[in-house]
């Protein structure tokens, strides 16, 4: 393991700052920065490593993957349908779940609502606490109909629903409904997230639906919001434009 380049470290800090880059922004990908620095891929790891450490920068593997400015927030991305191991892992955490609670019980009205249910079905209830790299960040509750998913209760809930249910119940995540308000920690909500009563949280109530348009999750999640952006990819809109009225030409 090579021994971080102290001026190195300095250099890409200014560089950061100079050119202004900001929380959640692209800088580069390592083997452009390594050219741009005049190093070699395992010099600028090394700096990038001392970096990452103090929350200055992150960095992702993939088509889009490179380095990127960071605050140590979590970006939690509205554009996307994904659950919280897979966002943490793509963006280098280490993700850890713990069921706080599980269990089959009678759907609430608003469940049935929610779900499409009849009044009295039976619904499967599942509360975790989601820690990234050991510090916790949420509090996820979801309520399913049992009857799209049998066996579901003996299943071990510590990694992925959504993955689960497409594995193993072929149900596809395709679309979803969120509304998303703050709201203060209770002090149950503080205790278990390790934060003080009554600071914010990013309170987030989603209905998911299945690629046949069934509503199969109705979802009430909690973030810390001290730890926690919220990211929006924006593709365009279409407006209605009155048409002008057609310029007559003056007879003569």
């Amino acid at each position: 393991m090579n021994t971080p380049d102290d001026s190195l470290v300095d250099r890409i800090s200014r560089f950061i700052e100079v050119q202004g880059f900001g929380a959640g922004e692209r800088i580069g990908a390592e083997r452009a920065l390594a050219e741009q620095f005049e190093v070699s891929r395992s010099e600028l790891r090394a700096a990038l490593e001392v970096l990452e450490r103090h929350h200055r920068i992150r960095r992702t593997i993939g088509r889009s993957g490179g380095v990127f400015c960071w605050d140590g927030k979590i970006e939690r991305h509205l554009n996307t349908i994904e659950g919280v191991p897979d966002m943490l892992r793509q963006q280098g955490f280490r993700v850890t779940t713990t069921v706080l609670h599980s269990g089959i019980a009678v759907a609430t009205p608003v469940e049935c609502r929610a779900l499409r249910i009849e009044a009295g079905e039976p619904v499967f209830r599942l509360l975790r606490r989601r820690d990234a790299d050991d510090a916790p960040l949420s509090l996820d509750s979801m309520t399913l109909p049992i009857r799209m998913l049998p066996g579901f209760q003996n299943i071990t809930h510590t990694q992925s629903v959504y993955r689960t249910l497409l594995e193993d119940y072929e149900i596809e995540a395709s679309e979803a409904n969120e509304t998303i308000d703050i709201s203060p920690a209770t002090p149950e909500q503080a205790e278990v997230l390790g934060i003080t009563t009554g600071d914010p949280l990013l309170d987030i109530r989603r209905v998911t639906y299945s690629q046949h348009g069934v509503p199969f999750e109705f979802a009430h999640d909690y973030f810390v919001a001290a730890r926690t952006r919220i990211t929006l990819s924006r593709h365009g809109a279409r407006w209605k434009r009155a048409a002008e009225p057609t310029r007559r030409l003056p007879r003569g």
